[in-house]
């Protein structure tokens, strides 16, 4: 599947979920009659300009000096600051496929506020993807490696700690002619959908930096990413895919693994990556999936709602360095999971796993650190929605209502009156009626 096929795929949500990974303030709007997203807070030629994107047509209309509109992936390009289109169609082919993409160095205005302001959730059914086939699973299996002697020896899971047991009941395979790992995404059937190709090679942007006068035709030889659809093999040259990629937004990896577990205990656990899940079940977490991006997409609350969870638990990588006010990448994780339980707070419970004491690194997923890590930050989970309130809203509602029993409990002659109540507590955003 090319560039073109991929980007046919994303609906208008999935648009909106990357400007908001991209930091780019997005909202939606109304132009010239149209659905639209107004993007405002990323630079492209070093300023800060105000855009449109019209998902209908893919293209970028900028107000600001440089006038005139751009393709969805020249914006990427003069964004990224890439050489050449090429390069920014891989960036986006690499977030459609599901890849853990570093954003770090888009920071947005200082004067940002990161309200992310996207439709309201309604819940729909979510067809499970269709299967890739019995033959052509017969056929690629063939070719690979599932043997525990095999799988016990590679490096990839066992600094992880993950029971080879796991790898196998996932379908997690070794590909002995290009020495890569394959592994399967299943729909919620346990059917595979799509297989990823774990390579071990240099990627292709640091073979370019290393080498910067490299061939493009020799440097597309390199993989973009650490995990990348697994391309199909010539005896399937018919089919009209490329490779066994499949939307990334219409399936939950695990899902078919984690739907009894959820269904015993209503509650479903989101992580962002493949090995998360493995250890999750390994430790005792039978409800996990992940979702291959940090935080989640509307299909995926409404896949897990259809699961029978009642609650869902955001345990996504630990994308801050400190927890504090004045750290900006908190600011965006913390915006970011309140924004998406803000959302779905009247459909579902909502929780996350916050690291509050330094017990994992920067970039770590919460289980990263082995079961007894997890299980302190498992319980001491925050609370973000609960029975459709914001628990935000409900402490400082409470917070209100404990200041105005303080003021009633005055006795008269030390009583103000209500302007005077008023004017000295406007500071604390209470007003007394």
């Amino acid at each position: 599947m090319d560039y073109e096929q991929k980007i046919a795929l994303l609906n208008d949500d999935d648009f909106f979920t990357f400007f908001g990974l991209m930091k780019a303030e997005p909202r939606w709007v109304n132009s010239a009659g149209k659905h639209s997203i107004q993007l405002l807070g990323l630079c492209h030629h070093g300023e800060h300009h105000s855009v449109v994107f019209d998902p209908s047509t893919l293209k970028i209309t900028c107000f600001s000096e440089c006038g005139g509109g751009m393709l969805f992936h020249t914006w990427v390009k003069r964004v990224l600051d890439l050489e050449n289109p090429q390069d920014a169609k891989d960036f986006i082919e690499d977030w459609i496929d599901g890849q853990s993409i570093n954003f770090d160095e888009r920071v947005p205005r200082a004067s940002a506020d990161f309200i992310y302001k996207e439709r309201p959730y309604e819940y729909q059914v979510i067809e499970p993807l269709p299967y890739i086939g019995f033959e052509a699973e017969e056929i690629l299996y063939s070719k690979f490696d599932t043997t525990a002697e095999t799988l016990g020896r590679l490096v990839w899971h066992t600094k992880d700690g993950i029971d080879v047991s796991l790898l196998q009941e996932f379908g997690v395979a070794y590909w002995h002619e290009r020495d890569t790992i394959i592994l399967p995404h299943h729909n919620r059937l346990g059917q595979i959908v799509g297989l990823y190709e774990r390579s071990f090679r240099p990627l292709r942007k640091e073979v370019k930096k290393n080498y910067p006068d490299i061939p493009f035709k020799d440097l597309v030889k390199f993989p973009r990413a650490k995990y990348v659809p697994l391309l199909k093999w010539d005896c399937f040259e018919d089919e009209e895919k490329t490779s066994w990629s499949f939307p990334n937004t219409q399936n939950l990896y695990g899902l078919h693994k984690a739907l009894q577990g959820i269904k015993e205990t209503e509650t479903a656990i989101i992580f962002e990556g493949a090995k998360s899940v493995m250890l999750a079940h390994q430790y005792g977490y039978h409800n996990a999936v992940a979702s291959h991006t940090f935080g989640a997409n509307f299909n995926h609350i409404s896949m897990l709602i259809e699961a029978g969870a009642k609650t869902i638990i955001f345990a996504f990588d630990k994308q801050y360095q400190e927890r504090e006010d004045d750290d900006r990448q908190w600011q965006l994780y913390d915006k970011k999971t309140r924004g998406l339980a803000e959302k779905i707070k009247g459909h579902v419970d909502v929780y996350r796993i916050c690291d509050h004491t330094n017990l994992i690194g920067y970039k770590d997923a919460p289980i990263d650190c082995g079961k007894e890590v997890f299980d302190t930050l498992y319980r001491e989970k925050e609370p973000l929605a609960i029975g459709g309130e914001m628990q935000e809203d409900v402490v400082k509602k409470k917070k209100e209502e404990e200041e105005k029993a303080k003021l009633a409990s005055v006795i008269p002659s030390q009583r103000l009156t209500v302007e005077e109540q008023n004017a000295k507590y406007a500071a604390q955003g209470i007003l007394l009626v």
